[in-house]
């Protein structure tokens, strides 16, 4: 059956005046969501199992959501969910933190964000508050000196509880009114930022056994940042030997989420965090750990021995030592929130619901893009995730994943492809884009470039037995021997992706190295620029892959 043949009949036309009206009763003023393929349908009795849906996923169109109930083959019930509340007012009494460039808790009215900025040349720090309508006071933002960037100080807890986050004292690192998430301003960490993020009260603290914690956004990296991997959470007093933490790649730079507690130092799970607008959590039950990522779940195992956790950090971990705290968090985030003894899943779904619905996302889409490559695609030395495959994503409506990594060798790129694999069992159409192996010929290294032409060889190979569409990029001129090496193994058949692309050929703006428009003065990495032109040149090779009829 053909691609196009399987989107129609799995979905039907939504009637967006109706359902608009049946969301007007949410707190927030919805703008609407039908620009996009997936987002301008509802759900049919052909979204099932055949087709990768789950039970409780969900599904957003036109400013309604639907829950799978059942995924019976071309007999999958959808449920529309009569959504009144903001994501928060779902999780019950328990939230102890909540807070953002949004409005999370009905009826929440005051600051959200102090931060300090630039204004006629004076350094000030101002408080931004929520608007009538919910969404960030944005307008100091807009009359900072040209150049210069916001600096979040505080972020506001909205629960009435006072647990307000401060930024971690010298590593005052994320900014706010650089990215936007759908149509909100969000916290943004990256590279160039470095290393740091916000300091969890130490008198406030959850039950071990039972606690979710919930990021509202999208991540600029599914992998480790520079040297290190980011930590988006740790939990408890470090030192005090029953600390936990979540973070993505690990060590080993292999995409997936780990999660670390005393019972598991280094737990990996079958997940790889989406770079998508989408809501990423982890909900602590009695001896288990489950983990989402928009509709992708794990679920992992712990016996806690600990009561509580008490204190900790939200971007960034303090008390891991010099090798953590290379790693800056790579979140872009509307919305924070951290729970207490949260009864049911039920709960859990309605605040995922009602984030989907709020912040515009869409869960459903199974068309899948992930980037394998070094930090020219992991974004070193730019600022606030802004890396191709994020501002790439921008452009279409699928799940991306970039699971590259500053530093990574041919064969760091090899132990990425068990993500992938991952990512492909739960994706329809996947597209993967291949762009390394300029780190292999570094002197600490040594590595050949036989070696380094064999390992893309295997990892284009290997990813087009995973079913997907392979475009590699082309080496920079950045390194003239590999770039050839390349020429001559696709001439000779002995690399064969799909399509090659190359955006560094003469009379293209990536051509020059010594443009410092678009290369930094290391003649390697792309500057912001280069991160756009790199964006803009491979998306219409994506473009088309993804509207191409499969046979």
């Amino acid at each position: 059956m053909k691609q196009a043949q399987f989107y129609i009949s799995l979905i039907v036309p939504c009637a967006c005046g109706l359902l608009a009206s049946i969301a007007s009763a949410a707190p927030l003023a919805l703008p609407q969501t039908c620009s996009g393929y997936d987002a301008a349908f509802a759900p049919s009795k052909r979204a099932d199992s055949q087709h990768g849906f789950k039970v409780d996923d969900l599904w957003q169109a036109c400013g309604t959501v639907w829950t799978a109930v059942s995924v019976s083959r071309n007999a999958a019930n959808w449920q529309k969910l009569q959504i009144t509340g903001l994501p928060t007012d779902y999780l019950g009494e328990g939230v102890v933190f909540s807070g953002g460039t949004t409005r999370l808790v009905s009826g929440y009215v005051g600051p959200a964000l102090d931060v300090r900025l630039s204004l006629h040349g004076q350094s000030q720090v101002v408080t931004l508050p929520l608007t009538q309508e919910g969404h960030l006071d944005s307008r100091l933002l807009q009359q900072r000196d040209a150049g210069t960037s916001a600096t979040v100080l505080k972020v506001y807890d909205q629960s009435g509880h006072g647990n307000h986050l401060l930024a971690t004292t010298g590593k005052e690192v994320v900014h706010v009114g650089e990215v936007k998430v759908g149509q909100d301003e969000a916290l943004s960490w990256g590279e160039a930022n470095g290393p740091g993020g916000f300091v969890l009260p130490s008198s406030m603290k959850v039950s071990a056994n039972n606690f979710f914690f919930g990021t509202i956004g999208g991540f600029s990296s599914s992998n480790s940042g520079h040297a290190a991997y980011p930590v988006p959470l740790l939990l408890g007093q470090g030192g005090a030997g029953h600390e936990l933490k979540v973070y993505f790649g690990g060590y080993q730079l292999d995409g997936f989420v780990h999660v670390s507690d005393p019972f598991n130092p280094d737990q990996i799970l079958n997940l790889v965090v989406n770079n998508t607008n989408s809501v990423f959590s982890i909900w602590s039950h009695k001896t288990t750990y489950s983990v989402q990522s928009g509709n992708t779940q794990s679920v992992g195992h712990t016996q806690q021995s600990a009561a509580f956790l008490q204190g900790g950090y939200i971007g960034y971990n303090a008390d891991g030592g010099q090798w953590f705290e290379q790693g800056p968090n790579t979140g872009l985030w509307t919305g924070i929130v951290l729970a207490n003894a949260v009864d049911s899943a039920h709960r859990i779904q309605m605040f995922r619901a009602s984030a989907a619905l709020h912040m515009q996302q869409t869960p459903q889409s199974k068309s899948a893009v992930v980037t394998i490559g070094d930090s020219r695609t992991e974004g070193y030395l730019v600022a606030d995730g802004q890396n191709w495959p994020w501002l790439m994503q921008q452009k279409g409506q699928y799940q991306s994943y970039n699971l590259a990594v500053s530093g990574a060798t041919s064969r760091h790129m090899l132990a990425m492809l068990p993500a992938a694999k991952t990512i492909a069992a739960q994706s329809d159409k996947h597209i993967a884009i291949v762009f390394g192996g300029f780190n292999d010929h570094l002197p600490q290294n040594k590595i050949s470039y036989t070696e380094t032409v064999h390992n893309l060889a295997q990892i284009v190979d290997t990813l087009q037995k995973m079913s997907y569409y392979v475009i590699l990029v082309s080496e920079s001129q950045t390194d003239p021997v590999l770039r050839q090496q390349l020429v001559d193994a696709l001439s000779h058949g002995s690399l064969h992706p799909n399509v090659v692309v190359d955006p560094f050929s003469q009379g293209m703006p990536l051509f020059d190295l010594h443009n410092t428009t678009y290369w930094h003065n290391d003649f390697t990495h792309p500057t912001a620029a280069g991160q756009v032109e790199l964006a803009n040149f491979l998306w219409p090779s994506v473009s088309e892959i993804l509207q191409q009829e499969r046979p």
